[in-house]
């Protein structure tokens, strides 16, 4: 009897067990062990999870309303030095902090909010980072006001909004190509007569601007630094599509035969590796279209530049028949759709997270999109939506999608640092009951005066 008539003899004796006599059989036998190596990596998943939900629980967070004067003269490049100061947040933590303690690296979220038409800049960020973002702001905007203020959106739940006679539509954006291909930037966005920067951020005020009582729009960018190990990736792109070959680690049988072939190469003069043919070939720089060299030098640029992990969402909200996507949906994304190219990169609403649904159980199918897009803002999560580790954007590509506004832009209804912050000479001795009573003059005065600007909503978290 040989040795497969064996094995099928006792797989025939073990069925007579049943399934589980069979499994049981295998498993004391060796099985454990295979079953172990191939379910280890998704019990260190789990294993992993679960610490880092119990330490993202005890993060604190900080929402600073940060308000501009109307006279700001920056350009985008000011927020650029913003972004670059912010990433120094990013740290590293070792074996136990990771797998015991499960610290991992925070998010932060920078926010664009209009509730009546009246508009806000926030950025929400760990409270252990809030002085961070403030000195980062005040290094470029001395006289910027900021605020902490509460989270605008805890009172509207994925529960309560249509309770509280709210439609919504919201989105996820996604990118049109790969994220090593730029968006276009402020940059491009100079005037070429009067050699100045239009600002791209202004169609998008403006459309904010427009909004009634009833409607609101919510706007976010979260945001995690990223390290250099992307950038090498982005240059391995370039070389690829200039023609030069991306050097990849060699097998042992390749290095073996390279080396036989500097040893006996002279026995055969006419003989070239395939490396020298590669070599002899001309770079197809030579024959590239303006557009082409213009995506090359675009992505080495933007491989130069501080990069962070990005995603983007969008919500729209309002209340019977104010709710309108003409005046708050179609705007938005056209203003959004200027930051795009062809032979480079833009944006646009992820089919899988946008609110929207044809055909089957339409109702009920939205519903379950509206729940889930308000449920991911509100969390500001990296993680959840399509694609999880989001996507690349330097510190260029971030500016010119969060920028303060500057002196051209002219809608009146953004919520702006109304006065000049001066520092008190050293050598002044200060008389608190004259102050105080000064203040308490002044503040009578400023109430007196009549003002043409109208009042923010009640509900604007200011």
């Amino acid at each position: 009897m040989n040795i497969i008539d064996s094995i099928l003899i006792k797989i025939l004796e073990l069925g007579e067990n049943g399934p589980l006599g069979v499994f049981w059989f295998f498993f004391k036998n060796g099985g454990w062990l295979v079953m172990l190596i191939v379910l280890w990596p998704y019990f260190l998943e789990i294993w992993l999870n679960s610490r880092q939900d119990k330490y993202a629980k005890t993060i604190k967070w900080s929402y600073l309303a940060i308000d501009v004067p109307k006279d700001n003269e920056q350009s985008p490049k000011a927020v650029e030095q913003i972004f670059n100061q912010i990433w120094g947040y990013k740290s590293g933590a070792n074996f136990v902090e990771k797998w015991w303690k499960g610290i991992f690296l925070p998010t932060m979220s920078l926010e664009l909010v209009s509730i009546g038409g009246y508009i806000q800049y926030i950025i929400r960020a760990p409270s252990i980072f809030k002085d961070l973002v403030e000195s980062a702001i005040y290094a470029q905007y001395p006289e910027a006001d900021i605020a902490e203020i509460e989270d605008y959106t805890k009172d509207i739940t994925q529960d309560n909004f249509k309770e509280k006679g709210y439609k919504l539509w919201g989105t996820q954006f996604e990118m049109t190509n790969k994220d090593y291909y730029p968006i276009r930037t402020y940059q491009f966005f100079e005037h070429s007569i009067a050699q100045k920067i239009i600002d791209p951020m202004s169609a998008m005020l403006e459309m904010l601007s427009k909004l009634g009582r009833n409607e609101q729009l919510w706007f976010q960018i979260v945001i995690r630094p990223e390290d250099d190990k992307w950038r090498e990736k982005a240059l391995e792109v370039v070389k690829e599509l200039i023609g030069k070959e991306v050097k990849k680690k060699k097998s042992n049988l390749d290095l073996f035969l390279d080396k036989i072939y500097q040893i006996f190469g002279f026995m055969f003069p006419g003989y070239k590796s395939e490396e020298a043919k590669k070599s002899d070939l001309p770079s197809l720089v030579w024959y590239m279209s303006k557009g082409e060299l213009e995506t090359v030098n675009a992505i080495e640029i933007k491989a130069t530049k501080t990069v962070f992990r990005a995603k983007i969402r969008m919500i729209y909200m309002g209340k019977g028949d104010s709710f309108s996507k003409p005046r708050g949906v179609s705007p938005f994304v056209g203003a959004l759709k200027q930051y795009a190219a062809a032979n480079l990169n833009g944006f646009k609403p992820s089919k899988k997270m946008t609110t929207k649904v044809d055909y089957w159980r339409v109702e009920q199918r939205t519903y379950k999109k509206q729940r889930k897009i308000l449920k991911q803002y509100k969390s500001r999560s990296m993680y959840s939506g399509v694609n999880p580790t989001g996507y690349i954007l330097n510190v260029e590509e971030l500016a010119s999608l969060y920028h303060f506004p500057s002196i051209e832009v002219k809608t009146a209804s953004i919520k702006t640092a109304q006065s000049k912050k001066a520092p008190a000479p050293m050598n002044v001795e200060l008389d608190w009951e004259e102050n105080i009573q000064e203040e308490n003059n002044n503040n009578k005065i400023n109430n007196n005066k009549e003002t043409t600007r109208e009042a923010p909503p009640a509900n604007l978290p200011v």
